[in-house]
C-alpha cells in the first residue's frame, strides 16, 4: 500500500524496519500536527467520550500556533520524498483540523437553523412568545468546544422550542465564548423551562454556563 507503506526510506535510500519507520514518521506526522492544531483531535475525543469539558489545550498552544504551523509545513515539504503519502495526508489533516471543524460547525448551524425555521404566519398562534437567550460560557476554549456546545443545545430536552442557535469564541484576550439561541414558546414558564434544560445540557457536557441576557417578546 503506497499510502501507508510499512517501510520508510532511510537517508541512504535503504528501507528501514517497520518499527523504526514508524518511529521516524510519528513525531513529524502525528505529534507536531497535534501540537499545531492545539490538540483539536484530542479535545474532540474527550468531548465525545466524557463530560469533562475543555481540557485547555488551546490556552497554551493557541498563542504559539502561528509558529508551529510554519514548522509543520517546512517539515512536511522536507519529508515528502522520505515518507509514504498517507502520512502526509494525516499530518495536514490533523494540523488543520480546527479550520475543518469550524467549517463543519458553521455549516451544521446554518442547516439546523434552516430546517427549524418556521414562517411567521404559522407561529403567531401556537407560539405567541419569542425569546432571545444569550449564554456566557467561560470554560469554552476552542472550536472543538464550540462543536460540543452546539450539539448539546440541539440535543437538549427542549430542542423543539429552539429555532436558531449559534456559538462562538470571544475575540481577543477575553477567555471563553458565547452561545445565542431563539426560543419559541406559549408561556413564560415554557421559556424558563427551556432555558433551564439548555443550561443543564451544557453543564452535563462539562462546561460552566450562565445566562447573560434573556429578551422576551410577545407577538
Amino acid at each position: 500500500n503506497i499510502l501507508f507503506s510499512n517501510d520508510v526510506q532511510s537517508c541512504h535510500g535503504q528501507p528501514v524496519t517497520t518499527f523504526n519507520g514508524f518511529l521516524r514518521v510519528f513525531p513529524a506526522s502525528v505529534v507536531l500536527p497535534l501540537l499545531s492544531s492545539s490538540c483539536c483531535a484530542i479535545q474532540l475525543v474527550i468531548n465525545a467520550l466524557s463530560g469533562w469539558g475543555c481540557a485547555g489545550f488551546n490556552t497554551f498552544l493557541g498563542p504559539i500556533r502561528p509558529i508551529l504551523l510554519p514548522l509543520l509545513l517546512i517539515s512536511t515539504w522536507k519529508l515528502l520524498p522520505q515518507r509514504p503519502l498517507g502520512w502526509t495526508f494525516v499530518s495536514l489533516f490533523l494540523a488543520f483540523l480546527p479550520e475543518l471543524v469550524d467549517i463543519w460547525n458553521t455549516t451544521r448551524s446554518q442547516q439546523w437553523q434552516k430546517k427549524n425555521t418556521v414562517e411567521p404566519t404559522s407561529i403567531a398562534s401556537p407560539f405567541p412568545m419569542e425569546a432571545k437567550l444569550r449564554l456566557d460560557i467561560p470554560s469554552m476554549g476552542c472550536v472543538a468546544c464550540v462543536n460540543k456546545i452546539d450539539t448539546s443545545i440541539r440535543q437538549s430536552k427542549s430542542a423543539a422550542n429552539i429555532r436558531g442557535e449559534t456559538s462562538w469564541l470571544n475575540d481577543g484576550s477575553a477567555k471563553g465564548g458565547m452561545a445565542e439561541l431563539s426560543i419559541l414558546a406559549r408561556t413564560k414558564e415554557e421559556i424558563d423551562t427551556t432555558t433551564e434544560e439548555v443550561l443543564a445540557a451544557i453543564s452535563d457536557a462539562g462546561f460552566q454556563c450562565s445566562v447573560e441576557s434573556l429578551q422576551v417578546d410577545v407577538k
